[in-house]
This record gives structure tokens, C-alpha cells and sequence, in this order.
């Protein structure tokens, strides 16, 4: 009589759900929103994982830029500190902006019109 009304006692729990997961079955309601969080936190969220990743990305490209600013600015000084090159750089200018020659040169000034002849 004992082996039956055990068999029973299963089987009447067994109707009910499972006596080894008692949590899950009190928790079983929380798994949408649970779902639903963590939708919204890895896609929707303004510190979602998606827009971290983009973040990421973009941080990468805003190294390599100013990288590639720095290397110009070395580049820029040194050439700031070079006497020859600051030379150069001087009479360029004295040529383009005040009209000085070099000795030989000719200089042809041409004045900027303001009409066009082939505008027509």
C-alpha cells in the first residue's frame, strides 16, 4: 500500500510542475522582461552596447587623425627650426607678396580684370 500512494503523491506534484525547480517556476514571469532588459540595454539604451561599440570605432578614427595632426606638426616645426628651409620659405614670399626679384629675374605683373573676354 505504500509503493501505491507514493506512486500517487508523484504523480499529483508531477501535475503541478517540477519539485526540482521551484525558482524557475516562481521566477517564470520575470523571463519576458528579463528578455525585454536585456533588448533595450544591449540596442536601445543611450549606453547600449551597440552604441559602445560605435564609440569604440570612432575613438580609433579620432586617434588615427590625431596622430597623423602630431606627425604633421613635427613635421611643421622642424621645418620651422631649419635655417635653409626658413630661407627659402622667406624669399618665396618677399617674391609672391612684395614683388622682389632675384637677380636675372624678370617679374610680369598682370592685373586681375574684372570682366572676362571669353565669359560671353
Amino acid at each position: 500500500m505504500r509503493d501505491i500512494g507514493a506512486r500517487i503523491q508523484r504523480y499529483r506534484l508531477s501535475r503541478y510542475g517540477s519539485p526540482a525547480a521551484p525558482i524557475l517556476r516562481r521566477l517564470r514571469w520575470a523571463l519576458p522582461f528579463l528578455g525585454l532588459w536585456l533588448a533595450y540595454a544591449t540596442l536601445f539604451s543611450e549606453h547600449s552596447l551597440l552604441r559602445v561599440w560605435r564609440l569604440g570605432g570612432e575613438s580609433g578614427r579620432t586617434q588615427a587623425d590625431l596622430d597623423r595632426t602630431r606627425g604633421e606638426i613635427e613635421r611643421l616645426e622642424a621645418q620651422m627650426k631649419d635655417p635653409a628651409v626658413r630661407r627659402r620659405q622667406g624669399e618665396r614670399l618677399l617674391r609672391e607678396q612684395s614683388g622682389f626679384a632675384r637677380p636675372g629675374e624678370i617679374i610680369y605683373r598682370i592685373p586681375a580684370s574684372g570682366t572676362d573676354s571669353l565669359g560671353r
